[in-house]
């Protein structure tokens, strides 16, 4: 069978039966990447595995894994019709949401308003509408609706949606849209606009989002998805209905929301004081008031309440004849 037509048939097979635009693609790669030098009419499941261990060699994250073996074995399935060869696709690995510090995006936002209108609200529709930044880029003029404050999404990652629109980034879209935005052609509809005058893509997105964060001196990776991390975790840090949250998200399941339930180092070292620390060691001067006020109600004896200060007080700070005045 030859490759070239074996991969259009397959890219044929994938639009025909509805995946994406960018899981096509990954797929299409994926396959290319590794059957284009293996002769198909006698690939044996030996090549496949062999395929496997070299992507493991290589140091490839289970992610990326998961995903080579899934395009395989559709393409073995549906074009090779070879049932027979399978790869075993591991547990998706569990990634760390890794979010930007409210001080250190408040500097970002800022150098972006600095920079120009186009950075400052796409930088804030990021961020405030925790967007992918392949949406970000894909908006149109006609999906910003001003009255309603809604954002129209088409053809994304979780297909046609509906996200709220901050009243700063309704704002700052207008600002652009009425001082800067000047496309090419006329009849462009594209929203956000490069300097060029095309639609503005993904690189585009991500180098000016690395370079506001190097310019106010952020030594960690920023990059765009890590706005849309910061976005949701941000909302679920400020109690906000974890539902809610979902559908701003657009999460197929709140399980998916919830692993951005990532408190602040500050909101857990709160929690985690009070509850191994002042819930183990509990304020000696609260537990000698409940002692002394014990006493006074006859709950316990004399003894019992020096017996308790003992213990509650270090002996250096104790006064000679402390108790006596309850004698």
């Amino acid at each position: 069978m030859n490759f070239g037509l074996a991969i259009e048939e397959f890219r044929r097979y994938l639009r025909l039966n509805g995946y994406r635009k960018n899981t096509v693609h990954c797929y299409i790669e994926g396959v290319t990447n590794t059957l284009k030098d293996k002769d198909l009419d006698n690939l044996t499941q030996r090549d496949l595995d062999d395929i496997s261990i070299e992507l493991r060699d290589k140091g490839r994250s289970p992610n990326t894994i998961r995903l080579r073996h899934a395009s395989i074995n559709l393409f073995c399935k549906e074009i090779l019709k070879r049932e027979d060869l399978y790869l075993y696709i591991p547990r998706q690995e569990k990634t760390i949401k890794n979010t930007i510090p409210p001080d250190e995006m408040e500097r970002i936002l800022e150098a972006a308003k600095k920079k120009s209108k186009l950075d400052y609200a796409v930088h804030l529709t990021l961020l405030d509408e925790a967007l992918r930044r392949s949406e970000v880029c894909n908006l149109n003029l006609d999906d910003v609706n001003f009255a309603t404050l809604e954002l129209y999404l088409r053809d994304s990652k979780t297909g046609n949606d509906i996200v709220t629109m901050t009243t700063r980034v309704a704002d700052a879209i207008k600002d652009y849209i009425l001082y800067e935005r000047k496309p090419a052609d006329d009849n462009d509809q594209a929203l956000f606009i490069s300097k060029r005058g095309k639609r503005i893509g993904g690189s585009f997105v991500a180098k000016h989002v690395k370079a506001r964060a190097a310019e106010v001196g952020i030594k960690t990776r920023v990059h765009p998805q890590r706005f849309r991390t910061t976005s949701i975790t941000h909302l679920l840090n400020n109690k906000v209905n974890p539902i809610s949250v979902q559908h701003h998200a657009r999460h197929a399941g709140l399980r998916q929301t919830m692993e951005y339930d990532r408190p602040t180092q500050q909101d857990m070292k709160v929690d985690i004081e009070r509850v191994f620390v002042k819930k183990k060691l509990l304020d000696d001067e609260d537990r000698i008031k409940a002692s002394v006020d014990k006493y006074f109600k006859g709950e316990i004896t004399k003894d019992e309440l020096q017996t308790l200060l003992d213990v509650l007080r270090p002996k250096q700070l104790k006064p000679e004849g402390e108790f006596s005045g309850y004698q």
